[in-house]
């Protein structure tokens, strides 16, 4: 026993010996250092073969498992001299996220699909459907304030954050008591110098009147102290009269459009226009705009207002006699005393083109030159258009095309990245044969300043629609995200919910 107790440690000592001789032959850094007079690895690069049994065909490291957006091409980075296993953000790249979350115009999250979907969330409930004319949004410094007049005497100021998260919700009395006044009620929050402001025009209870009324905002939607239900803008001897709004390019005077008379009663045959300050004093005086001959038979429709970057304004609005190819667009630019500026030129843009004016910015050229129109075109393919050099020509370009048999019912919005345009695509698929208010369906678009469109509707179904969402408000956001908001309406029981959509817009 003691025999082969010896013969057992010998085979160990030599074999231990063996061990070590290997061990000391290692180009690995950790098991041992380099030659005294070959430089560091850091010098002399690994070896072609090193860690490859295959003989250094993949020296750089095994393809990474994703293969598309930021992970195209990608392959195994080391880890203390191993290659990764699973391919992480050191394969792939600092762009790399594994569930995406950044608008940056890429495919982060490698799965084929190019930036983070759309977010969807309600903002509030409304009492009644709503049209345009009483709903609104103005961007601020740290979000959004979205206001809504869904109620006699109430607006309601919605604060949300830059993901349009809702913070807080303020009422502001308005002079707005009886029901007839919504046909016609028109609202806008608007940025002036001063801060946010709550411009709405109404029949206030006052016999045969409208008036134009401002109620000045705090950064978070709070009323300023001032008159109950604002600052008179303007005056006019008819009930329910439609009006528009733009501030001048400082912010400091409010412009101010209504016709002479209540559209159902088709007379309305003027447009008449004022400038006022911040405070209602009149800086011009109410003076007419736009006139039809007293013996036409045509009225005054789709009435848009424009501030200029020189201090003056543009209006548009068409003469609509009520033939089916559409009216005439009328154009007319007007200085900061409300004289024209040159010609008026008119265009026939189509049946329910929807013209809506928006200013290009200096890169378009000057104050006049950069002012265009975003107008539908329902002729063929239906498409969005946008129409340039309003004065020189009018050169109109297709901007995308929209779905076919479905009406596009859209916003557009000059941003710091460029001209932003969304969209609800909406149709009447199975008309009652009662009352079809509730009979829409609608997908929701969007159209990147490169000129993508893209469907961000949440599902493959469409969502619910009221005949009175023929609008999309549209802001901008931070990181290249927009921000936009829709209503959609259930009929049973009867719900409208005003929706949240902050989408990738790069």
């Amino acid at each position: 026993m003691r025999w082969m107790s010896g013969r057992m440690w010998a085979v160990v000592w030599v074999m231990g010996s063996l061990m070590l001789a290997g061990c000391g032959s290692s180009t690995s850094s950790q098991d041992a250092g380099p030659p005294d007079d070959a430089g560091t690895l850091g010098d002399a690069g690994p070896s072609p073969d090193a860690g490859n049994p295959d003989g250094g065909e993949t020296a750089e490291g095994l393809p990474c498992e994703r293969t598309l957006g930021v992970c195209a091409g990608a392959r195994r980075a080391q880890v203390d001299g191993v290659p990764e296993s699973v391919c992480t953000a050191r394969s792939y790249g600092a762009a790399y996220e594994g569930v995406e979350t950044r608008c940056d115009g890429v495919d982060n999250d490698c799965d084929g699909v190019t930036d983070f979907p759309a977010r969807w969330s309600k903002v509030v409930s409304l009492t009644e459907a709503s049209t345009r004319n009483n709903v609104s949004s103005l961007r601020v410094a740290d979000g959004v304030l979205l206001a809504t007049v869904s109620s006699v005497g109430v607006a309601r100021i919605t604060r949300l954050d830059t993901s349009l998260a809702p913070q807080e919700t303020t009422e502001v009395s308005v002079a707005v008591v009886t029901q007839e006044s919504f046909s016609t009620m028109y609202s806008q929050l608007l940025a002036t110098s001063r801060g946010p402001a709550l411009y709405y025009s109404s029949s206030d209870g006052m016999p045969d009147n409208t008036r134009g009324f401002l109620i000045p905002l705090d950064a978070q939607g709070h009323p300023q102290p001032g008159p109950r239900g604002g600052t008179v803008l303007f005056d006019h001897p008819v009930a329910r009269v439609s009006s528009r709004v733009a501030l001048s390019a400082d912010g400091s005077r409010v412009f101010a459009v209504w016709k002479d008379a209540a559209s159902p009663s088709r007379t309305a045959r003027e447009l008449i226009g004022t400038v006022t300050d911040l405070d209602g004093q009149v800086q011009v005086a109410p003076r007419s705009l736009f006139q039809i001959h007293p013996m036409s038979y045509a009225i005054l429709t789709d009435v848009d207002v424009l501030p200029l970057r020189d201090g003056g304004f543009l209006v548009s609005v068409i003469t609509d006699s009520g033939a089916a190819e559409g009216g005439t667009l009328r154009l007319q630019r007007f200085d900061r005393e409300l004289l024209p500026v040159g010609e008026e030129r008119s265009y026939e843009p189509g049946y329910e083109a929807r013209p809506r004016l928006v200013d290009l910015g200096a890169e378009a050229g000057g104050p006049q030159a950069s002012a265009a129109l975003v107008m539908r075109n329902l002729e063929g393919f239906p498409t969005l258009k946008l129409m340039k050099n309003l004065f020189e020509g009018g050169a109109a370009e297709p901007l995308t095309r929209t779905t076919s048999y479905e009406h596009a019912w859209f916003e557009s919005r000059m941003t710091s990245r460029g001209l932003q345009v969304a969209w609800l695509s909406a149709s009447n698929p199975t008309p009652s044969g009662g009352d079809d208010w509730f009979d829409w369906r609608g997908r929701f678009w969007g159209l990147s300043p490169g000129g993508t469109p893209r469907d961000w509707t949440p599902s493959t179904e469409a969502f619910p629609l009221h005949r009175f969402a023929q609008w999309v408000l549209l802001e901008e956001l931070p990181e290249n995200w927009m921000g936009a908001f829709v209503m959609t309406s259930m009929q049973t029981p009867e719900t409208h919910e005003l929706q949240a959509v902050r989408y990738c817009a790069p």
